[in-house]
């Protein structure tokens, strides 16, 4: 009898067990559709905004920490979106655009001194990226700094605008 009632109970309350499971993965899931069918840019910059805080870390690809390509990387690959790993690499995206065409969603790619860094574009000017060592995920203004140093935008998802 006791079994029973274990088993009753768990089919009766699957649904409230599952649904912290399932939302949890809702976000990462690899999806076999064209992203641009699939993929709305507010839940590319949803998922971004939810990795605020996340420190950075070199070489970083997950939620322990990120670099900038890796945050880029992660995001997109969530959507089942394949964008290369380095910010160098990302910058030779095809699929580009003027800032003032920019989209909520777009990669930016900036180009610092010697080294390339990404971010995502969140829109208003607005974007958010993993930026150094000892930093964390975190948003920024497209201010004079950020402008002058800006190479790319990239529209990864042109069939969602």
């Amino acid at each position: 009898m006791k079994v029973k009632q274990d088993k009753s109970w768990w089919f009766e309350n699957r649904v409230w067990l599952l649904a912290p499971v399932v939302l949890a993965c809702s976000f990462c899931q690899v999806q076999n559709e064209p992203p641009g069918r699939l993929v709305q840019r507010r839940q590319i910059v949803e998922l971004a905004k939810s990795l605020a805080g996340i420190p950075y870390r070199f070489g970083g690809i997950d939620i322990d920490g990120f670099d900038c390509s890796g945050l880029v990387f992660y995001i997109y690959d969530c959507f089942g979106i394949r964008v290369p790993r380095s910010a160098q690499e990302q910058a030779r995206l095809t699929g580009t655009s003027k800032l003032r065409q920019a989209a909520p969603g777009d990669i930016l790619v900036f180009k610092l001194k010697k080294i390339w860094h990404s971010a995502i574009y969140m829109g208003n000017g607005r974007f958010i990226h993993a930026p150094n060592a000892g930093g964390w995920v975190r948003f920024e203004n497209l201010n004079e700094y950020w402008l002058s140093r800006l190479r790319k935008v990239i529209n990864v998802c042109p069939d969602a605008r």
